[in-house]
């Protein structure tokens, strides 16, 4: 009540502004509100599909509190100054009740869409028709090189006798990992693929990327693993009667490609053997097979790993080079601005349209029509304006994990940089500049932060200060020395770069692989989720309204930050608490019994020891680091449970049992279950449990390809992936 008074008082020394506007929501408070109601229709839409989420929860309960507080500062206005014209919320109020509505349209079309047919050329061996629509990257898998991508599909022949030679069209996209023989891959490139694809693994488990939503975002219909391919002409694929966009298509993909090459090419000749691929990722984006997983480890570890990734920063320092540029050969501030547009644009074709490269060429572009037209810039305003474009085209990018840091970490910069770097006043400018940069980007994401990677680095404070503005310097130098030098050689600058890149490659390994840097505190709760952005608001509003008797119990907030974030890495909601967590694979289940108080865990396998589980072990790995437990406080055993029941815990309240496919099962009683908790591949046994024994917890898993037993039609069951397994508490 205490900050609306404030605002209120602030309201009437600048109310001949409003009465001149006539107006009850600004412009900016219109955006967002458009905005929260879009947001609420995409989640609402998702979650009569899937189960929604921690992060999806975040989104709606943020939408949700706009929604409200915006109408009560309205009602503050109104009471001020009842003169004021209603019509604008009024029309607020449709607008965003329209858009959200369309968008709730638009998720139910998207998924079922996705969903609702069967994907008829799925397990079907076949030559298939493809597009190369994306960079090739190179893949290491038990310790050969793949390159792997993703392809339009323009049609397929079987080789099933009944239709053997028949060309068939079809559509989607195919995800391709292939070894590369003497004929090179590149985007653009129509190629015949001999193979199998097969069904994507989907899952839903907590503390893991969404990988089902990108895919039907994708339209990703399958994925093909190795077998042969060759390289041919798109007229000699008249066959499939191809749409005739599509050649146009491949032209520009060719010359996009041809670009890449160019500048790979030319960093490949001037940089050294240890930074070339680190150069052509500040500057192109991905090529993460060729930096290795050490160096995106480690980079992932200092919190700077978007830096590799095209983002706001890239887009801002080029617009910067081409303002000053411009300006320093006096062309008008009007040209210099167009001249930064059309720059970024073709920046933004050559590296991908992926949302942050979009999210700061729209802003940007923004930013340059106001100035140009001479109007009053809002960055939150246009930040908003650009997250409804995004959603209106793309809903489900909502719950894509680079859209949600992206847009989250841009407006912790707007809300919280220009505050604390007013509140901290002890630090020279030079220190206090990327420190205040780094801790406002991370303030809005540390609960999705420790929603998908578990972990907390002091290393990116250091990072933020030291190792990001010699990589902001080398991306200004490998975007000038990169035009220049296909004009005129400059060797010694390309030297310097060289040296930039080394000292940061050095600096960042030894930053990472500090273990005093690194705090794995896991997934934290819901609860302790919500409690933390509460607090984060409360420093918000004392940041703003900053004066020196606040200034004390902005610090009681920031303490009650960090105790959240200490209660969650001691893991005091647990306690004397033992957690089940199923991380359902494709050969076999891993069975976590956790307890997150004392950081340790028993993960049993349920699968001989001749399967292999190195391709696995990144998903135990990752079930275990959400609950803020390293590898090394656990103890893995495996198992095989054929020929009798495997209990795996049991206590005076609860089992945990494994049945793997027996028949002894048609003669389980749903009586003799009260107090256990069911693991099982076999579709009539959830069917029976779920109907029969609803209030009971029961966790479903399909091990070794028991996705045959699975009915499609069952409600309970996705088509393409496992149903979301909850924790259970033991």
């Amino acid at each position: 009540m205490d900050y609306l008074r404030r605002y209120a008082i602030k309201l009437q020394s600048n109310l001949p502004i409003y009465l001149t506007l006539n107006m009850l929501i600004t412009y900016s408070e219109i955006a967002h509100y458009i905005l929260s109601g879009i947001i609420l229709g995409i989640l609402c839409a998702y979650s009569s599909h899937y189960v929604l989420l921690d992060t999806s929860w975040y989104c709606m309960f943020g939408a949700a509190g706009y929604l409200l507080y915006t109408l009560v500062k309205a009602v503050v206005r109104y009471r001020l100054q009842s003169s004021l014209s209603i019509k604008y919320i009024v029309v607020t109020c449709i607008v965003s009740c329209a858009l959200g509505g369309i968008s709730f349209l638009h998720v139910n079309h998207q998924i079922n869409q996705y969903v609702g047919h069967t994907k008829f050329f799925l397990s079907q061996e076949g030559e298939y028709a493809l597009l190369i629509d994306s960079p090739v990257d190179l893949k290491v898998i038990d310790g050969k090189e793949y390159r792997s991508f993703s392809a339009i599909l323009l049609g397929l022949v079987p080789h099933k006798d009944t239709a053997k030679g028949v060309h068939i069209k079809a559509d989607g996209h195919i995800r391709v990992t292939i070894q590369e023989n003497p004929t090179h891959l590149h985007m653009g490139d129509s190629i015949i693929v001999y193979g199998t694809p097969r069904s994507l693994y989907l899952t839903e488990e907590r503390g893991t990327i969404d990988k089902r939503n990108k895919a039907i975002r994708n339209e990703d219909m399958g994925a093909m693993f190795d077998g042969t391919y060759k390289v041919v002409d798109l007229h000699a694929l008249k066959e499939y009667k191809i749409d005739s966009y599509i050649g146009y298509y491949q032209r520009c993909l060719h010359i996009i490609d041809s670009m890449r090459s160019a500048v790979e090419v030319l960093m490949e000749q001037y940089l050294s053997d240890t930074t070339k691929w680190l150069g052509i990722s500040l500057v192109l984006g991905g090529h993460y097979g060729e930096l290795g997983q050490d160096v995106l480890r480690q980079f992932g570890y200092t919190g700077i790993i978007h830096i590799l990734s095209i983002s706001g920063s890239h887009i801002a320092l080029l617009f910067s080079i081409v303002y000053g540029l411009c300006r320093v050969c006096r062309i008008r501030k009007r040209y210099a601005m167009m001249g930064g547009i059309i720059i970024s644009i073709f920046y933004c074709i050559v590296v991908g349209f992926s949302a942050p490269v979009v999210r700061s060429t729209i802003m940007g572009i923004w930013l340059a029509l106001a100035y140009v037209k001479g109007r009053m810039y809002t960055a939150k305003q246009g930040l908003a304006v650009t997250a409804i474009l995004f959603l209106l085209y793309d809903p489900l990018l909502l719950l894509d994990v680079s859209f949600q840091l992206s847009f989250g970490a841009t407006y912790g910069l707007l809300l919280f940089g220009m505050p604390l770097y007013r509140w901290i006043t002890v630090l020279p400018p030079i220190v206090k500049a990327p420190l205040v940069l780094c801790i406002s980007a991370q303030l809005l994401l540390i609960p999705f932060q420790l929603y998908y990677f578990h972990y907390l680095s002091l290393a990116s404070l250091f990072a933020a200060i030291i190792i990001t503005p010699l990589l902001d310097i080398a991306i200004v130098m490998l975007f000038g020395c990169t035009i220049i030098s296909l004009l005129i050689p400059i060797g010694m600058v390309w030297n310097v770069i060289d040296w930039i890149l080394t000292i940061c490659l050095y600096v960042n390994a030894h930053l990472a692989n500090s273990s005093i840097c690194l705090w794995w505190i896991g997934t934290i709760s819901a609860t302790l989720g919500v409690l933390y952005y509460g607090c984060v608001g409360l420093l918000y509003i004392n940041l703003v309204s900053l004066k020196l008797k606040f200034r004390t119990f902005t610090k009681g907030i920031v303490l009650m930050g960090i105790g959240i974030i200490a209660i969650a890495y001691s893991g005091i909601l647990y306690r004397n608490e033992t957690i089940l967590h199923i991380v359902p694979m494709k050969q076999s289940n891993a069975f976590l019994i956790v307890k997150p108080y004392e950081k340790i865990a028993m993960v049993y396998v349920d699968t001989p020891d001749v399967i292999p589980m190195k391709a696995s072990e990144i998903r135990v790995r990752n079930g275990l680091q959400s609950f803020g437990i390293p590898l090394k406080n656990a103890h893995v055993q495996r198992f095989q449970s054929t020929g009798k029941n495997t209990v795996l815990y049991k206590n005076d309240i609860t089992s945990v049992m494994v049945y793997n496919r027996q028949n002894g099962e048609k003669k389980l009683q749903l009586k003799d279950m009260r107090n256990t908790i069911l693991i099982t591949s076999q579709s009539y046994m959830m069917n029976q449990i779920v109907a029969l024994h609803l209030n009971h917890p029961v966790l479903v898993s399909m091990p070794r390809g028991a996705m045959r037993d699975i009915d499609p039609d069952a409600e309970h069951v996705h088509l393409l992936g496992y149903q979301y397994i909850p924790d259970y508490r033991l």
